[in-house]
């Protein structure tokens, strides 16, 4: 964590500086973290430091006023947050399992012995938050292995759920891979240049809501407001010149009537 050099009372104040760092204890977060190589039978699936890198470019753009990337940003906020909830109901359904020990029999945490240490560094807030969600996911299996071995729940019942909290994390990490950057400005869509219609192929019409700012990830800067009030000069426009439409087409019915 950085921040410019301030002054106060004449005298300059050094830059922030901050770290984090993880354990990771269990196989499948080490593994989610690092990714796979592409295989003979098996595609690659990126890990964390690539999804860094991604969600930073998709920041980049956010920031130069794309209305896409807007969307991708606040798209995978509502995954990372949809993604804490579900892998929460499931160490919360673990622990409750395990809850039902009987009495006078006590047991410990369970840890690894050597669990892997990782300094983390993202540009963005979502990189740290999709890494609390890792961490979750590492005490999830740490929990499900730990009731499988005592007889808790059945081989099946723990893989089961390893998948669905892994799940979570790689339906983030796809939308972001999924994320084309495109030179595209909201000054774009109001004034319809040649850059929008590969950009619309790509993803869509965007959503008005997102293009207003009004749907917006909480880590998103303020949308430009030289070019609100570009969007809402079009679409004032565009409502008088559709009500004008309309005008004439009910007058034209009107005549052919009376005709």
């Amino acid at each position: 964590m950085t921040d410019n050099a301030e002054k106060k009372d004449g005298k300059k104040v050094g830059a922030l500086h901050s770290e984090l760092r993880i354990d990771l204890h269990t196989f499948y977060a080490i593994s989610t973290w690092e990714g796979r190589e592409r295989g003979t039978r098996k595609d690659t699936i990126i890990g964390m430091p690539r999804f860094f890198r991604l969600v930073s470019s998709i920041n980049r753009d956010s920031l130069a006023d794309n209305p896409y990337a807007d969307a991708v940003m606040y798209q995978l906020e509502k995954l990372i947050d949809e993604a804490h909830k579900n892998v929460q109901r499931l160490l919360d359904e673990a622990n409750d399992l395990i809850a039902e020990l009987p009495s006078g029999i006590s047991l410990s945490n369970v840890v690894s012995k050597s669990p892997l240490n990782i300094g983390v560094h993202s540009h963005t807030p979502l990189g740290y938050r999709c890494v609390y969600l890792l961490v979750g996911f590492d005490q999830l299996a740490l929990k499900l292995f730990q009731a499988h071995h005592y007889g808790f729940i059945s081989r099946q019942h723990r893989d089961d759920r390893l998948y669905q909290g892994g799940y979570q994390i790689r339906k983030i990490f796809s939308a972001a891979q999924h994320y084309r950057s495109f030179p595209i400005t909201r000054r774009d869509i109001v004034l319809a240049t040649e850059t929008i219609p590969p950009a619309q192929r790509y993803f869509g019409e965007v959503d008005r809501e997102v293009l207003l700012g009004r749907k917006r990830s909480r880590f998103s800067p303020r949308v430009n407001a030289e070019s609100l009030r570009l969007l809402h000069e079009r679409l004032r426009h565009t409502s008088r010149d559709h009500k004008a439409e309309e005008s004439i087409d009910k007058q034209g019915d009107k005549d052919e009537r009376q005709g």
